[in-house]
């Protein structure tokens, strides 16, 4: 064989596999998902959603999402092990102190009980302890905050924000109204 030959054969084997890596990762992105982070490459469904758009309810106070997400992110359905544990710690940062707390998202019931339901469709080697937080939580009773954030924190290996103590209502509130943007 000639060198040009070889050079042909190898140059077609190289872009065809580039073009089947690109097509490769180009399914696990569906709907325009970028990334590779494990919580984006789980299969299922992308949900479609319109951001963090919150707006005060009229009944209650509460602030609710729009969109089918009510984190108000489009990510794939069901949700990973490691996205379920970004939602529970970011809400649990309303209710307890810690030195440090780098996400939030605020406590609603739409939010608990999308996370109830992901549990319904998908298993996760932590479910029992997510099902303790979110029916506590469904249920009104935030008194073991503290604990719940340090149990998903430490599933996380966490090292820095161990919760301290609950908040009370005022520092709760005045913690919610500091926070201008939700993220995980």
């Amino acid at each position: 064989m000639s060198r040009k030959t070889v050079g042909i054969i190898i140059g077609s084997v190289l872009l065809l596999t580039a073009l089947g890596v690109y097509i490769a990762l180009g399914t696990l992105n569906v709907g325009g998902v970028i990334g590779g982070s494990d919580e984006e490459a789980d299969v299922g469904s992308v949900e479609q959603t319109e951001g963090v758009e919150m707006n005060d309810d009229e009944e209650d106070g509460q602030k609710v999402s729009k969109g089918g997400n009510p984190f108000g992110e489009e990510v794939k359905t069901p949700l990973s092990e490691k996205l379920m544990q970004q939602y529970i710690h970011a809400m649990s940062h309303q209710k307890v102190a810690a030195k440090e707390k780098w996400s939030f998202f605020q406590i609603t019931d739409e939010r608990i009980e999308y996370l109830l339901n992901q549990l319904e469709i998908n298993q996760y080697k932590h479910e029992n302890a997510y099902e303790d937080i979110l029916i506590s939580w469904k249920e009104g009773d935030f008194s073991d905050a503290v604990s719940d954030h340090n149990t998903i924190w430490r599933i996380q290996e966490g090292t820095v924000g161990k919760a301290t103590s609950l908040l009370s209502s005022k520092e709760e509130e005045a913690y919610i109204h500091k926070q201008k943007t939700e993220k995980r």
